[in-house]
């Protein structure tokens, strides 16, 4: 690991942390974003545990307000960060609070508060896939998409068992489906109109939980994926 845990994504707006997490037989890595508002304060999309070293760095760039969870998958990490940081709503959507007892949500997503209270940041459901309940966010100051399974990734800096699962399933230096959800799209339809939406946003850049960031093409490699399980963007 290098010196800092954070990278920097937009300076002095946005950064990433990986960590690796165990699922379904392979070492994946997984993302989290963190975002300064406009008031100075973090928001951390998909939290992780903290450690000592990760907390310091981010008291270094601001008090932390606000926990995302974005979809019924990505709080495993949510309950140890609220515990760190006592001051911050945790916000995620009620489905989550069935995979995870831990788990206490000041906010839910479905609500649509987070947008009034967070102005800079657009809530964009994704309907149609009730297995992930995702909600994408666009933040506008920098002109980011704030992802966590709507697509995945892997490559070259992936754990081998993650590089071999997905040269299998199709994912491997291509931007696809996670396989466990190409079979759970109930809704087409809903989903396309969802994924539009998020297409017609002025984003230079897609953040996703497992893989790289993606800039160039990032609407592509979206529409593609999409499209390759019928849903016609």
């Amino acid at each position: 690991m290098s010196e800092h845990a954070l990278t920097t994504v937009v300076p002095d707006r946005i950064w990433s942390l990986e960590r690796p997490v165990w699922f379904g037989g392979v070492r994946l890595r997984a993302r989290t974003t963190v975002v300064r508002l406009d008031d100075g304060s973090l928001l951390l999309h998909t939290p992780s545990p903290p450690t000592d070293a990760v907390a310091e760095e981010l008291d270094a760039l601001g008090p932390v307000r606000w926990l995302v969870v974005p979809n019924r998958w990505h709080h495993l990490g949510a309950p140890a960060a609220a515990a760190r940081f006592r001051e911050a709503t945790l916000v995620g959507p009620a489905s989550a609070l069935r995979r995870n007892r831990e788990l206490r949500l000041d906010l839910e997503l479905d609500a649509g508060e987070l947008g009034e209270r967070v102005p800079e940041l657009e809530a964009l459901p994704l309907e149609g896939v009730p297995f992930w309940d995702e909600t994408v966010f666009y933040h506008r100051p920098t002109r980011t998409l704030l992802g966590a399974d709507l697509v995945c990734s892997a490559g070259a800096r992936d754990h081998w068992t993650w590089r071999f699962g997905a040269r299998v399933t199709g994912c491997y230096e291509r931007v696809r489906l996670p396989p466990d959800a190409r079979r759970k799209l109930p809704d087409k339809p809903a989903a396309a109109r969802s994924l539009r939406e998020m297409l017609r946003r002025p984003a230079e850049r897609l953040v996703i939980g497992h893989g790289d960031i993606i800039e160039a093409d990032w609407r592509e490699h979206l529409t593609q994926a999409w499209r390759l399980e019928g849903v016609e963007v």
